[in-house]
């Protein structure tokens, strides 16, 4: 079933201010725990030639992608990508805790919290979403740099600042390119420290992707086959009894 909506992020990379009120507003909305946070700016130092120089802050978070490597590495299914909005989320309540998807995420963007257990990352707020709210970093942000809405609907917020942009970037290498929801405006973030890395993946994750899941399914299968077997020798020795 095609997902209704595609939520996402604008940023403005000229209006960042590093003031950092997004990072504080997603903290006390999503009772994010010390050290711990769902997002990070990254200071790109003066950008230009004199006299025309600038500072150069890149915000970024979860990246929501549209084909998100964390979600295929998940083991117990809680990683998934909400059919309604887009947005990439975690049932803490499934999560095991495993790591896999953090290895697996190209943009480091999300984290196990030791002292629950389980993956933590930006949610968009889909808390907020859902009541028609904008998500706290958004609603915080005091440069005007962060724009979150839908790509889906030609009307939106986030639609139009791209219809309008002269310069749009998205972090993506011809490696790596999940399509990530976060668009970039007016900045040069094709750089090192923030284009994705491939996925890490470990011994365990590659059994797991490679050995364990077609196992699981050999296995399923070979009972389901089982058991039809033995339910079809069942109707055919009651019908035998029958006639007799």
């Amino acid at each position: 079933m095609a997902q209704k909506n595609r939520y996402g992020f604008v940023i403005d990379v000229a209006r960042c201010i590093d003031c950092r009120a997004c990072l504080v507003a997603c903290r006390v909305e999503n009772e994010v725990s010390l050290p711990h946070t769902r997002i990070w700016v990254k200071d790109q130092g003066l950008r230009g030639t004199f006299p025309d120089l600038a500072r150069e802050f890149v915000p970024y978070n979860c990246m929501h992608c549209e084909h998100p490597p964390c979600i295929e590495v998940c083991t117990s299914g809680a990683t998934f990508k909400d059919p309604d909005n887009g947005l990439v989320l975690v049932d803490q309540e499934a999560c095991i805790g495993c790591g896999l998807c953090v290895e697996a995420c190209p943009y480091d963007a999300r984290y196990l919290d030791p002292t629950r257990g389980v993956v933590d990352k930006c949610t968009g707020c889909v808390h907020r979403v859902e009541r028609g709210e904008e998500p706290a970093c958004v609603a915080t942000c005091l440069g005007g740099a962060r724009m979150f809405g839908d790509f889906n609907d030609p009307t939106s917020e986030v639609s139009q600042a791209l219809a309008r942009a002269t310069q749009v970037r998205q972090l993506v290498t011809d490696e790596v390119d999940p399509d990530p929801n976060i668009y970039y405006l007016n900045g040069d973030v094709m750089q090192t420290g923030l284009l994705p890395r491939p996925p890490r993946y470990t011994t365990a994750e590659t059994l797991w992707r490679g050995v364990a899941i077609p196992a699981v399914i050999a296995g399923i299968t070979l009972s389901f086959l089982g058991q039809a077997v033995a339910f079809t020798k069942q109707l055919i020795e009651g019908e035998q009894e029958f006639e007799e």
